[in-house]
Protein backbone atom coordinates (compact mmCIF):
# COMPACT_ATOMS: atom_id res chain seq x y z
CA UNK A 1 0.00 0.00 0.00
CA UNK A 2 3.00 2.53 0.74
CA UNK A 3 4.60 1.51 -2.63
CA UNK A 4 1.66 2.06 -4.67
CA UNK A 5 0.90 5.66 -2.98
CA UNK A 6 4.48 6.55 -3.77
CA UNK A 7 3.92 5.14 -7.30
CA UNK A 8 1.67 7.93 -8.46
CA UNK A 9 4.21 11.02 -7.08
CA UNK A 10 5.99 11.71 -10.22
CA UNK A 11 9.25 12.92 -8.02
CA UNK A 12 9.38 9.52 -6.46
CA UNK A 13 9.29 7.43 -10.24
CA UNK A 14 11.62 9.73 -11.56
CA UNK A 15 14.30 9.40 -8.64
CA UNK A 16 13.46 5.48 -8.92
CA UNK A 17 14.24 5.90 -12.91
CA UNK A 18 17.50 7.51 -11.95
CA UNK A 19 18.56 4.93 -9.11
CA UNK A 20 17.77 1.99 -11.64
CA UNK A 21 19.42 3.68 -14.66
CA UNK A 22 22.69 4.75 -12.01
CA UNK A 23 22.39 0.92 -10.64
CA UNK A 24 22.30 -0.71 -14.39
CA UNK A 25 25.55 1.34 -15.69
CA UNK A 26 27.28 0.70 -12.64
CA UNK A 27 26.75 -3.23 -13.28
CA UNK A 28 27.90 -2.76 -16.43
CA UNK A 29 30.99 -0.92 -16.15
CA UNK A 30 32.37 -2.38 -12.97
CA UNK A 31 31.31 -6.04 -12.73
CA UNK A 32 33.36 -8.49 -14.63
CA UNK A 33 32.71 -11.94 -13.94
CA UNK A 34 34.83 -15.00 -15.34
CA UNK A 35 32.20 -17.35 -17.01
CA UNK A 36 30.11 -17.20 -19.20
CA UNK A 37 26.75 -17.81 -17.19
CA UNK A 38 27.71 -14.83 -14.97
CA UNK A 39 28.17 -12.68 -17.80
CA UNK A 40 25.19 -13.14 -18.87
CA UNK A 41 23.37 -13.04 -16.26
CA UNK A 42 24.81 -9.60 -15.08
CA UNK A 43 24.09 -8.36 -18.47
CA UNK A 44 20.91 -9.16 -18.19
CA UNK A 45 20.40 -7.60 -14.92
CA UNK A 46 21.79 -4.73 -15.91
CA UNK A 47 19.71 -4.58 -19.40
CA UNK A 48 16.43 -5.18 -17.04
CA UNK A 49 17.61 -1.79 -14.50
CA UNK A 50 18.02 0.24 -17.85
CA UNK A 51 14.94 -0.82 -18.99
CA UNK A 52 13.16 0.05 -15.79
CA UNK A 53 14.41 3.17 -15.59
CA UNK A 54 13.20 4.41 -18.92
CA UNK A 55 10.00 3.24 -18.03
CA UNK A 56 9.86 5.17 -14.45
CA UNK A 57 11.31 8.15 -16.23
CA UNK A 58 8.63 8.23 -18.94
CA UNK A 59 6.19 7.68 -16.92
CA UNK A 60 7.28 10.08 -14.09
CA UNK A 61 7.41 12.61 -16.60
CA UNK A 62 4.35 12.57 -18.60
CA UNK A 63 2.73 12.38 -14.68
CA UNK A 64 3.85 15.33 -14.23
CA UNK A 65 3.39 17.22 -16.96
CA UNK A 66 -0.56 15.81 -16.57
CA UNK A 67 -0.44 17.58 -13.57
CA UNK A 68 0.37 20.99 -14.52
CA UNK A 69 -2.80 23.06 -14.26
CA UNK A 70 -2.59 24.58 -18.46
CA UNK A 71 -1.78 21.09 -19.66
Amino acid sequence: MILKSRLKNPDVLVSIGVTCLAAGLVSQRLVHPTSDFWQGLVAGVSGVLIGLSIVCNVRGLVTRDRRKPGA
